[in-house]
């Protein structure tokens, strides 16, 4: 079964690796200023070789000129809209993971932990035993202090097993997503901005990152081993007293309903904090919030992958109080009373200490192959 994915907004899956704008050659000018390619290592190295002096200016990207003939040096086309200029210190752009041969992908596994979530929500949202016993472990963590919530972690690994101890017996072993099919696609190099959402925002710190850009779609294979799937329900029917799906379609309405809760929240949010962004253009990303919105038809499900939701998109904190939220918020990073989540990252455009706000990042809608699509 193929289950297409497109892109919404701009999309950020990390490689875990940073590189300095000297591996960029901007290659445009006038119109197309902001083309650019991203070198080879090899090809990188061999330029460094030839001019000692770039060591100085590792934050500016390399002109044609020094760079020299590319034959053979070019791991990927990019769009560029950092100029790294009013940086106080050499910025590293956050490398979106790639193919060996320049192409884009999704991890499969980043499609399979982002359904996960949403089912994990699932159950405990109709099943009061369970989410309560969520809540008091959640609770035990923050009384011990433990920042990986290690009691929660493991009541929430060994909620889809019927066996707690036997990884086999595993919900999501019946589900077998591949890696997308790769796309080319020139990526887009592009400013986050760190926003406060209960205070004001005049100088927010801002850092580059790559991002697959919007309308980009990308197919993935899944696959049910149904045998083991029936023998699973017949074993936890007796444990959850919640029905759990039985197909794709079914499994895709829950991940569609656990992400258009959580965008609601987010858009609920930025609407009540408006009050602190009023030094910043928000006209943009309040666009970009109702073409989300938009984009939902019939058989389609919205969805959260990657970098960028924060919180809400990426745990079950939307399953916690706020005041629970703050508990938790303080053990990573101890912000007092705050609310929380207390930060948002948003695409913004910077031009003389003035900042537009783009887009949220990380939202995309799914589809299965042969239904309607956006």
């Amino acid at each position: 079964m193929k289950v297409i994915l497109q892109t919404l907004t701009p999309l950020h899956i990390g490689s875990g690796e940073k590189y300095p704008p000297c591996n960029l050659v901007v290659l445009g000018s006038g119109e197309r200023k902001n083309h650019a390619v991203r070198l080879k290592t090899r090809k990188f190295l061999e330029i460094f070789a030839k001019h000692k002096e770039l060591k100085d200016s590792l934050s500016t990207p390399l002109t044609p000129s020094i760079a020299g003939d590319l034959t053979d040096g070019i791991f990927y086309e990019v769009s560029l809209y950092s100029d790294f200029k009013t940086r106080k210190r050499a910025p590293e752009i956050l490398e979106l993971i790639h193919h060996p041969d320049g192409t884009v992908y999704i991890p499969g596994s980043s499609l399979k932990g982002a359904i996960r979530l949403a089912l994990t929500w699932y159950v405990l949202k109709n099943n009061k035993k369970y989410l309560e016993k969520f809540r008091e472990n959640v609770r035990q963590d923050i009384s011990n202090r433990r920042r990986n919530f290690f009691r929660t972690r493991k009541f929430l690994d060994e909620l889809f097993r019927f066996d707690h101890q036997n990884i086999n017996s595993d919900y999501f072993r019946f589900l077998r997503i591949s890696d997308s099919e790769r796309i080319v696609a020139q990526v887009v190099v592009h400013d986050v901005g760190v926003f406060y959402m209960a205070r004001p925002n005049n100088n927010p710190r801002t850092f580059p990152v790559e991002f697959v850009p919007i309308k980009k779609e990308f197919k993935f294979d899944i696959t049910f081993a149904k045998d083991d799937y029936r023998y699973f329900l017949e074993e936890t029917r007796k444990r959850y007293k919640v029905d759990l799906p039985e197909s794709l379609e079914e499994i895709l309405k829950i991940v569609d309903d656990f992400y258009t809760e959580v965008f609601k929240f987010e858009k609920e949010r930025f609407e009540k904090a408006k009050e602190n962004f009023k030094n910043i253009d928000t006209e943009k990303i309040e666009k970009r919030f109702e073409q989300i919105e938009k984009a939902k038809k019939e058989n389609t499900f919205l969805i959260h992958v990657g970098y960028g939701g924060g919180l809400m998109a990426n745990s079950l904190f939307i399953l916690l109080d706020e005041e629970t939220r703050k508990r938790v918020r303080n053990i990573i990073k101890n912000h007092g009373n705050d609310e929380a989540p207390l930060t948002r990252r948003y695409l913004v455009q910077e031009e003389n200490r003035s900042y537009k706000l783009i887009s949220p990042i990380g939202w995309c809608v799914l589809w299965l192959e042969g239904s309607q699509s956006t």
